[in-house]
């Protein structure tokens, strides 16, 4: 054997040549093992991070020849337990904040150890995606008639910027418009219209007219003075300059031809010394523009011009007034006697600063307007416009130089930013307001974390108003294969959510831990995992025409739920799956969690290699990839039966047996067709209390509630929704069910169908390719006609930031024990989790999500029932208003482009406005803020010194608890709201803030104090030292009962050590780490339980706390312990793992198993944790 340090696989490494570059990697058919190509291809990941990380200290050969062998030891009872090395971390800023705060920490300590506290920084590659801190306070906000006003004209932007295919910077006064069918074109090459040689991209069929708005009009006129660039133009040309004018009118829309017809347009155009000729040609054309059909404001209008090379990025057009002018802008005196009618608008591009959307210096020079009826057209292209001459403004164009295209991805509106950023308009407020609330809730910690951004080396933070962080890491973070220097090898990764294994389904290995393992693998170590069983699942035939991915994903919950796969990994395969796109893939991934395994994995092959590309990942890293993994032989063509491997076990499903479904009322794993919707839903009301029930009595049943909002009575039952979000990465990750969406809700408007106005309806995004690719092709008006506004980009009502509901239906609701529904496109509905008044909630696909909110009950037969009544009275049903599977797949391959993901990555840390103008320190060490409520150093590395402390035995420790089986995390780590007589909540008033200023513990998790306050809360926790439920616990030297917290303070000052009693399981649930560092903080140095989850074991080893185990037979109980003893436990210098630890009680004694189960932890523990055990490594 090898000696530490030293891979004795070294000699695997071998050379591929890709693109005319060498590159290195770990051949594992080098093994020349017959049992490698038998492996599952999820365990031939876990064997190359074994094999490339080995160096028999935190990976040993045992752990290689233990994977190689899988077939048997995966059958081993007691399970056999390998090391796994990640290529990468992954959070979200819930669990960020604090591993961050730790990170700020460990610098001090290094520090003040005389140390340099720059070594401080994630070894592992680290990614932090900001999306837990926006909710749904605000959405369906007021707008006009049109279509993109019935609700609320919120989030028609999405807070990014976008120039030419940099989706997102659409002037303010042209939200609310629909986009140009050739607002994008595919490839790297814009598209030419109308030119010779090139064909006409036709007009999508979506964009048609709607009537006009008279509110959105004078909100225009009234508002935006200023001039705006739209960017990107309705059309793009390579060696030209678009230019026009916006003009409110009435009109008529025309269809679009390949010729066009200019009138009361701009003339004068020069470009530079360069001559122009100026062409008539007339016909007619439908002006649309990235965004909206304008309501009112249609009359984009735009004239190419040839001649010189430059780009063509640029739409100019001042929807103003001369005496709308500011001061900076006015005329200059010599043309103030001018009247309107005889002034004119000068543009000076050289006095023009093009750098990208967000950034400071544009400069804008206008001179002077005026009213020209000159017809100019171009080689290229010019478009039509019908106007009121009395108020249109005409541009005089001068350019003599300008930058090349690669310089310049766009131009800044108002000189500064992007008025999504900043300034939306009236109608996009839901979207500015929730924006506004999250920089304000989350301000201190925004700081913090921008701190991070900047003083942490090879950790990347993502601005909040980003995405989700699984749908980011999906479409831009996954690398699918690692290139560090010349070595190649997979992408795998851990993150701090359970639905990191959303990334299953590129390829990518990885699955959900907690903190304290996330930031041990940040620091460099590997984290400990028993070798799994793995599933194969099978794939067989093809989806109905009414199924969508999530039907599918809602029948393998249920199905997998009812094999069990809880720790054995999943792996699809069969013909199938190649039916399944690589969205409807990372659907199933996700919901990993809700079926019970560790991973949902979709080994990578073809349809991989096309979301790439899609997703507009580099030519040479896809070629890179592709080599590589089939050099390693990872890479899978399902229809090949040759190439599947052993499975512990098999089960299949035929995709024509999926049927249109949900999952509910309480579990995600509770399937329901949506033909037998009615039924269940009238027996979950009769039910017994419990997931499928509600136990009412029969006669309550079909009880009615009348309410009044906005003046007008409406009636509630049981059933009725309430909430509908479009919402979750789970669905909003997958083009194929969002435009599904937004085909129904155009076809439902067309129809003449409303959402009632009560319903809290909204859509919030996993990423800005998503608003992209919906008002690209026409559907995001009919959206937000059906209230289904843009409300925030992050993990919203899923995770119950749904925000408030109006206040007459939560009356309604509470006075009459009314069971209502909120129905959403998420991938969690436990009870309680969605909003507290929702006693009933379904998962759904997006197109679900809108027929109930149509509808506005759940308990409804859609082929039995009209879903409501069109503008005549006739009844429409779904059947009438569902699209048809061809029409969705025909508008995803027109207006999902790479382009769109490539101008959202660009600017993925620069785009929030907000945010960039955070100013957080740059010092190397953070400036900790006394007075903050949200961050604090905290006291983990008080009292630290360089050598080694000595272990000591703990001496007459009392139990703070006595606990029975089945402790989870839940029950330590501190969740959900502070209460207001909770310690947490003394705190924080004596620090001047008042309830409402309280937020969550999920929020302060970067404040010791305020988490130390809220370990083992939780009103639900069963203490034997308590006299009822609740977090409560005995004083046992004074014999007072009293909140946990305040127990542990008075030990504390007692200098009394406190240990903790449980039986079985204890630590069970979702791993989380202040289910370890709070009972750190409290003072436990010891608990003693008769199991552990081994995830929660490993974690209070690595905070320095002694898990001990009871003897096989014995607890408690059997020992009889009450838990008012005093306890004596003696540690000897030479530790061992597994050796046997007597505990001490007055005259008595019982012995215990010290659960430090390898050298690893052994060391962790001797240096205090695996925190202390990284600072006096860097030293």
């Amino acid at each position: 054997m090898a000696g530490e340090g030293t891979n004795p696989f070294a000699h695997l490494l071998s050379e591929i040549k890709i693109g005319g570059e060498t590159f290195k990697y770990y051949n594992l058919l080098d093994l020349k093992d017959k049992r490698y190509d038998r492996l599952p291809f999820s365990i031939r990941v876990l064997l190359e991070a074994a094999v490339r990380n080995c160096d028999n200290f935190q990976v040993k050969e045992e752990d290689v020849h233990n994977i190689l062998d899988w077939e048997k030891k995966q059958n081993v009872a007691e399970g056999v337990e390998v090391a796994f090395r990640p290529a990468r971390v992954i959070l979200q800023d819930f669990t960020g904040v604090p591993a961050v705060v730790d990170f700020a920490a460990m610098r001090d300590a290094v520090k003040d150890l005389g140390g340099d506290p720059k070594k401080i920084n994630p070894i592992c590659p680290a990614d932090l995606v900001i999306d837990h801190s926006v909710q749904v306070e605000f959405s369906r906000t007021r707008g006009g008639d049109d279509p993109g006003g019935g609700g609320s004209l919120s989030g028609q932007s999405c807070g990014r910027c976008v120039s030419y295919g940099q989706p997102g910077c659409l002037s303010a006064s042209m939200a609310g418009r629909r986009p140009s069918s050739r607002s994008y074109t595919r490839g790297r090459q814009p598209h030419r219209h109308g030119s010779q040689g090139s064909r006409s991209r036709p007009t999508s069929p979506l964009l048609q007219s709607q009537p006009s708005s008279p509110a959105v009009y004078s909100s225009i006129q009234s508002g935006f003075p200023q001039p705006v660039f739209v960017c990107p133009p309705a059309v793009a040309v390579p060696g030209t300059v678009v230019v026009g004018v916006q003009q409110p009118w009435p009109y008529q829309p025309t269809p679009s031809t390949s010729t066009y017809q200019l009138s009361s347009m701009v003339s004068h155009i020069s470009i530079g010394e360069s001559p122009v000729t100026y062409q008539q040609q007339t016909g007619t054309y439908t002006p649309v523009i990235h965004g909206y059909q304008p309501p009112v404001y249609p009359s984009l209008q735009y004239t190419s011009v040839s001649g010189a090379q430059y780009p063509a990025n640029y739409y100019l057009g001042p929807p103003y007034r001369q005496s709308s002018l500011p001061d900076s802008r006015a005329p200059t005196p010599d043309q103030s006697h001018k009247s309107d009618s005889e002034s004119h608008c000068s543009v000076d591009v050289e006095d023009l600063s093009f750098r990208p959307c967000g950034t400071s210096n544009a400069r804008l020079k206008l001179l002077r307007t005026q009213v020209a009826a000159e017809s100019v057209t171009s080689v290229s292209e010019t478009s039509s416009i019908k106007s009121d001459t009395s108020v249109t403004p005409s541009l005089r164009l001068s350019v003599s130089s300008l930058p090349s295209p690669l310089d310049v991805p766009g131009i800044p509106i108002q000189d500064e930013v992007c008025p999504f950023h900043e300034r939306q308009s009236e109608w996009s407020s839901a979207l500015q307001k929730n924006q506004e609330l999250e920089f304000e809730r989350n301000y201190e910690r925004f700081i913090f974390l921008k701190w991070g951004a900047q003083a942490l080396k090879n950790m990347l933070i993502v601005p909040p108003g980003s995405g989700i962080v699984h749908q980011v890491n999906l479409e831009y973070l996954a690398r699918v294969v690692f290139k560090n220097e010349s070595l190649l090898f997979p992408d795998s990764l851990v993150g701090t959510d359970s639905h990191t294994t959303m990334i299953n389904g590129l390829g990518v290995i990885g699955w959900g831990v907690g903190g304290i393992e996330a930031e041990a693998v940040m620091l460099g170590q590997a984290v400990s995992m028993v070798l799994p069983k793995v599933v194969g699942y099978c794939i067989t035939g093809t989806l109905s025409p009414l199924s969508t991915s999530t039907d599918l994903v809602l029948t393998i919950t249920k199905h997998l739920r009812q094999v069990g796969v809880v720790g054995k990994f999943v792996e699809f395969y069969g013909p199938g799956v190649e039916q399944l796109s690589l969205a409807d893939r990372a659907t199933i991934s996700n919901m990993c969690p809700e079926y019970g395994a560790t991973v949902g994995f979709f080994p990578v092959d073809n349809t991989t290699i096309k979301y790439l590309r899609q997703s507009s990942r580099d030519e040479k890293k896809i070629a890179e990839i592709e080599a590589y993994l089939k050099a390693v032989n990872m890479f899978r063509n399902f229809s090949d039966a040759s190439q599947d491997p052993i499975y512990s076990e098999v089960v299949t499903l035929d995709l024509g047996d999926v049927v249109p479904s949900l999952s509910g009322p309480k579990r995600p794993h509770d399937r329901v067709s949506v033909s037998g919707m009615k039924e269940d839903f009238s027996n979950c009301l009769g039910n017994q209390i419990g997931f499928k029930g509600y136990g009412l009595p029969a006669d309550q049943h079909d009880k009615t509630v009348p309410f009044v909002y906005e003046n007008q009575e409406y009636t509630l039952r049981h059933g009725s929704v309430v909430i509908a979000a479009i919402t979750s990465c789970t669905n909003t990750s997958n083009p194929t069910v969002m435009l599904g969406a937004g085909l129904l809700a155009k076809n439902a408007v067309e129809a003449g169908l409303k959402v009632a106005p009560y319903i809290k309806t909204s859509l919030s995004p996993g990423s800005g390719v998503v608003t992209h690719y919906l008002q690209h092709s026409g559907v995001t008006p009919f959206l937000t006609k059906l209230g289904f506004d843009i409300v925030g980009y992050g993990c919203m009502t899923c995770i119950g930031n749904s925000g408030p509901i109006p206040e007459p239906i939560v009356e309604a609701i509470e006075k009459n024990d009314l069971v209502c529904c909120g129905v959403l496109s998420g991938n969690r509905n436990f009870e309680g989790r969605i909003h507290p008044n929702t006693r009933a909630n379904y998962l759904a696909s997006p197109l679900l999500v809108i027929a109930y909110a149509l509808a506005g009950r759940v308990d409804i037969d859609f082929e039995a029932e009209p879903i409501g009544l069109g503008v005549s009275g006739n009844p429409v049903f779904l059947r009438d208003i569902w699209p048809k599977r061809g029409e969705i797949q025909q508008v995803e391959r027109d207006h999902v482009l790479p382009v769109m993901f490539k101008d959202v990555y660009a600017r993925i840390t620069t785009g929030n406005e907000r945010w960039n103008k955070l100013e957080a320190p740059e010092d190397v060490l953070y400036p900790w803020d006394t007075r903050s409520t949200y961050i604090k150093k905290p006291p983990f590395f008080e009292g630290m010194t360089k050598e080694l402390p000595a272990v000591k035995s703990i001496e007459n420790a009392y139990a703070l608890l006595n606990l029975g089986d089945s402790v989870t995390t839940d029950h330590i780590s501190p969740a959900g709201s502070i209460a207001r007589n909770s310690p947490a909540a003394r705190y924080l008033a004596a620090k001047g803030l008042t309830p409402r200023e309280f937020n969550s513990y999920g929020s302060r998790r970067g404040n010791d104090a305020v988490m130390a306050r809220g370990t083992f809360a939780n009103i639900r926790l069963v203490n034997k030292l308590a006299k009822k439920t609740g977090p409560r616990t005995l004083h046992v030297p004074s014999q007072e009962e009293m909140d946990v917290f305040d127990a542990a303070d008075r030990y504390r000052e007692e200098k009394q050590p406190v240990i903790i009693l449980a039986g079985k399981e204890y630590g069970s649930g979702s791993s989380r780490d202040w289910a370890a560092k709070g009972p750190f903080l409290l003072g436990v140095r010891a608990v003693i339980a008769e199991s552990y989850e081994r995830i929660h074991r490993s974690n209070l080893v690595g905070m320095g706390i002694i898990p001990l185990q009871y003897m096989s037979g014995e607890n408690a109980t059997t020992l009889g312990i009450t838990g008012k003893e005093a306890f004596t436990i003696k540690l000897p210098e030479e530790l061992k793992t597994g050796m046997t630890i007597p505990v001490q009680m007055g005259n008595r004694s019982f012995n215990t198993i010290l659960r430090f189960d390898t050298d690893v932890e052994l060391t962790y523990f001797k240096h205090g944790g695996i925190l202390n055990y990284m600072i006096r490594k860097m030293i």
